[in-house]
């Protein structure tokens, strides 16, 4: 498939999108920090949590999470209310590639389990190291703010927001996402998904609340590349729509271990 630009220009303005959210008054850290080239830094972008390699360009930066926002609205909108969770990241997914993304790799696979839940968190954690193996120090970084985020108050504003956005009764879910420049690929990012669907209803954010059950961890995984002119080139466009979601969908994550 050839990347059209004048179309995901078009794409990205004609899109229609949810209504941006009212249902929170406290807006205290929300919005996007600073971003620096040459720092690690890891943001709550929707139910997505995006993590940077130190080397990243700062402009990119900016762009890559206002792309990785837009394809989380524009995937909300239109599976609607379709009960099946992968729907979702199939759709966002497929709005990445409409905006230049080109995936590289895609899988999906589903375990069952009936034990302690603790077999489902440990499985998480393994397939998380597994798949960010290649890139020196991206699963130490991703499981450093997964852990923290962890246990951060449940009152906090973007806390709220991102337990909201990935989680209904007995399913729940969440997405990660490392960004790095590699030589010869320009930029990548390595992408990861879990839903987990239970018999009993689940109360926790971020990793699963921890119970016995019949259990079944679905993951959908991709790597993903992004040529780097076209991303500066769709950077206006992204950033006019993006501008009035970001200080409700976005928030930076300052943890000392990343």
């Amino acid at each position: 498939m050839v990347f059209d630009l004048q179309q995901a220009k078009q794409f990205i303005t004609t899109t229609g999108l949810p209504a941006k959210p009212e249902m929170f008054s406290v807006t205290a850290g929300m919005g996007v920090p600073a971003l620096e080239t040459a720092k690690a830094q890891s943001l709550v972008v929707g139910s997505n949590i995006m993590s940077f390699k130190t080397g990243v360009d700062a402009g990119a930066r900016q762009a890559l999470t206002d792309s990785s926002l837009f394809a989380q609205l524009a995937a909300a909108k239109s599976i609607g209310n379709d009960p099946n969770p992968l729907a979702f990241f199939d759709a966002y997914f497929g709005t990445l590639v409409k905006i230049g993304w080109l995936i590289r790799q895609k899988e999906t696979a589903e375990l069952s389990y009936t034990a302690d839940a603790l077999d489902v968190h440990e499985a998480m954690i393994g397939v998380i190291t597994s798949f960010l193996s290649p890139i020196t120090g991206a699963a130490v970084a991703v499981l450093a703010v997964l852990k923290g985020l962890q246990k951060m108050s449940a009152d906090t504003p973007f806390i709220t927001l991102f337990n909201s956005q990935r989680h209904h009764e007995s399913v729940s879910r969440f997405q990660f996402t490392y960004v790095y420049a590699d030589e010869e690929q320009g930029l990548m990012a390595r992408a990861m998904a879990f839903v987990l669907e239970t018999d009993t209803q689940l109360t926790q954010i971020l990793f699963f609340k921890l119970q016995s059950g019949e259990m079944s961890l679905r993951r959908s995984e991709g790597v993903l590349s992004i040529d780097g002119n076209a991303l500066k080139a769709l950077q206006p466009p992204l950033a006019a729509k993006m501008n009035a979601y970001r200080e409700k969908y976005i928030a930076g994550v300052e943890l000392d271990a990343v």
